[in-house]
């Protein structure tokens, strides 16, 4: 089977770049949205410009998340999740590019209906090379059948894209948490020290002394001591004070 003729040139000639995936975007599965609309644009598929594109995420221990260039890929993408087949499936558990058309062997016959269903004639699902126990997939919807060749050559050209744009996406995300998380923990350190503070100058006792009192309270009213603490500061004359970062 021939490659479609308009990606011969076109692949060869292409140079590596980065899809901007944090920009913009709230949680993981924006990223992933943005990432299939990209794709849509950027891959020739056998019947010209935009094949549609769906992608799942998945994370060890959590639900996958799956999206889509438009409302039917996206809807094809969740059924494989409900179904438990298709190629976005078997390309996330193998590491390897999965076709899907008319040559197809049986034990794809229950997709192809909804793939038929749904107006395609084909898919080819290419893995994205992440790591960390975070795996992504890409499939790649054509409307006609012929052509696969040439849509398989796109499609793992760009998952090379796609795997340099997620990770820097996905480790952006995580330093971003980790910052969050830290703030979180200063602030928190910041209010019980604060409290603690009153306590000793209220009661004349150590630093230690006073954390004991504090905690004994948040034992007593089955709160936890940042609250206890956070509570102290609310009865202040001034209020609480602000714990300060620099940005």
């Amino acid at each position: 089977m021939a490659a479609h003729p308009a990606t011969d040139g076109r692949r060869q000639d292409r140079p590596g770049f980065l899809l901007d995936l944090i920009t913009g975007t709230e949680t993981e599965l924006d990223s992933l949205q943005r990432l299939t609309e990209a794709a849509a644009k950027a891959v020739i598929g056998p019947d010209g410009p935009g094949p549609d594109c769906a992608a799942v995420l998945a994370r060890g221990g959590s639900a996958p998340l799956t999206a889509g260039s438009s409302l039917t890929a996206s809807e094809l993408a969740a059924s494989e999740d409900r179904y438990g087949d298709g190629p976005l499936m078997q390309a996330l558990s193998t590491a390897g590019a999965v076709t899907v058309d008319g040559d197809t062997s049986v034990r794809w016959r229950t997709y192809q209906r909804r793939l038929a269903a749904a107006g395609y004639g084909g898919a080819v699902a290419v893995p994205l090379g992440l790591n960390g126990g975070t795996s992504c997939a890409l499939v790649f919807l054509a409307r006609t059948g012929p052509g696969f060749e040439g849509l398989l050559a796109e499609a793992k050209w760009f998952a090379g894209v796609a795997t340099h744009s997620m990770r820097l996406a996905l480790e952006v995300r995580s330093v971003r948490s980790a910052g969050d998380n830290l703030k979180a923990v200063l602030e928190s350190r910041t209010s019980i020290d604060v409290a603690c503070g009153v306590i000793m100058a209220q009661n004349r006792c150590t630093y230690p002394e006073a954390f004991i009192k504090l905690a004994s309270a948040s034992r007593q009213r089955n709160l936890k001591v940042r609250s206890v603490a956070e509570n102290i500061l609310k009865a202040l004359p001034s209020g609480a004070p602000a714990a300060r970062f620099e940005s």
